[in-house]
This record gives structure tokens, sequence and C-alpha cells, in this order.
């Protein structure tokens, strides 16, 4: 299980994802970059950043580079994201693993792999916390909602 009970501000208990799987992205940026004090929407930075195992300034470097983003803007991962897939960046190659059922992500990647959770019979994607539960061991750069994480 990856999550625990633990009581909120409030003295309610809430669910919450146990601290060795969870890496404050901003926090660690900030603390080891003053680039990232000055960035806007970097979300996708960051995310790189923890799963390449990278400095923030050479992820922000290389997101601008392959991604294409613009300094204190968002990152377009759907037009740009094959730029990316089949490279190797500091020792891990970066893959497509597929999209959310009702998503289509052909003419980003050229492919239409649909990640289902395997938990119900009709496709249906995964939160953020069932893929984590089914995938423990890896990498991942994930793009939720227009948010990366």
């Amino acid at each position: 299980m990856i999550t625990e009970q633990v009581k909120a501000t409030n003295g309610r208990m809430v669910e919450s994802l146990k601290s060795q799987y969870f890496v404050d992205s901003i926090k660690l940026a900030n603390a080891t970059s003053k680039l990232s004090h000055k960035e806007n929407n970097d979300c996708v930075v960051r995310a790189f950043m923890c799963a390449l195992d990278i400095p923030y300034e050479q992820a922000h470097a290389w997101v601008k580079k392959e991604l294409k983003r613009q300094d204190r803007n968002g990152t377009f991962m759907h037009a740009y994201s094959k730029n990316i897939i089949g490279k190797t960046k500091n020792g891990k190659k970066i893959s497509f693993i597929g999209a959310h059922p009702s998503r289509s992500m052909k003419h980003s990647v050229g492919s239409t792999k649909v990640l289902s959770n395997t938990k119900y019979k009709k496709p249906t994607g995964y939160t953020l916390k069932s893929f984590m539960e089914n995938n423990p061991v890896g990498r991942f750069v994930l793009i939720v909602q227009g948010h990366a994480v």
C-alpha cells in the first residue's frame, strides 16, 4: 500500500501518500537551482528533472530544446512528445507506454496504444494512485489534465 492515514490540519484523518513515494519537485528544484525561482509553468521540466535524475538547469535546457518550451511558459507535450520518444537521456531510454482511453495520442507520438486499468471491465484510465500501485518500479513522467508529474 502506498498510502497511509494521517491527521489533517482540520483534525480529520485523510489518506496521504507515504513519504518514500513522494518528492516535492518544487522544493527540490528551488533548493538546487536559482533558475527555478524565475520560472512559471515548469511542471514538465521538474517531472523530467526527477525522472531522469538530472539537475534542474539541465532538464530546463533539454525540455527547451527537445520540446520547444519557451521560458516561463508551459510545455505542449502533445505537440512535441514525438521529439523525445526513443531517445536516451542520462542513461534512461524514453518510451511511450500509452494514453488514457479517452485520449488519442496518434497525432503526437504515432501510437494509439491505450493504457487501461485492468481492474475494470470497460476501458478505464488510471488514477495517479492506481498507476503507482500497478507500476511500483520504474521512472515515469505522467501527463494528467495539462499537468506533468
